[in-house]
């Protein structure tokens, strides 16, 4: 099944570029002590997705819990996506990229069904938002 949201083909690399700048921020958050859930939300609404902010957090920290491992994002000046970064769109956009059960926590893995899919979920809403066309 491909991604739950459907935008225009167009506006695929705009979430894309989002998400991965999101998660790049995150990181930086989370290695900082920050309070993530802020640093993240103001990152995503300089765009217009702000209400991203908890889905990704609870999806990315999720993503950490269960493959046991610091979830590894690029620099945010990086113009190459890390492997991780990449997993993480794979997730989002092809409900067959669920994780390799070899590596991933089983008990964690029903969990992670509902976060990707509640991630979709909203970032069906917040994109499509983003690419309606206005009304003249």
């Amino acid at each position: 099944m491909s991604i739950a949201f459907a935008p225009p083909a167009a506006a695929l690399p705009v979430a894309a570029s989002a998400i991965i700048d999101a998660a790049r921020s995150w990181r930086i958050a989370r290695d900082s002590g920050l309070s993530i859930q802020p640093a993240l939300y103001a990152r995503l609404e300089a765009r217009g997705y702000g209400p991203l902010a908890p889905v990704l957090d609870g999806l990315l920290t999720l993503f950490e819990a269960g493959f046991r491992r610091h979830f590894r994002a690029g620099d945010p000046s990086d113009s190459a996506i890390t492997g991780d970064e990449r997993q993480l769109l794979a997730l989002l956009e092809d409900e067959e990229s669920a994780p390799q059960v070899d590596y991933f926590r089983a008990d964690l893995a029903g969990a992670m069904r509902i976060a990707v899919r509640s991630s979709r979920i909203m970032l069906r809403l917040v994109i499509r938002q983003d690419v309606r066309p206005t009304q003249s």
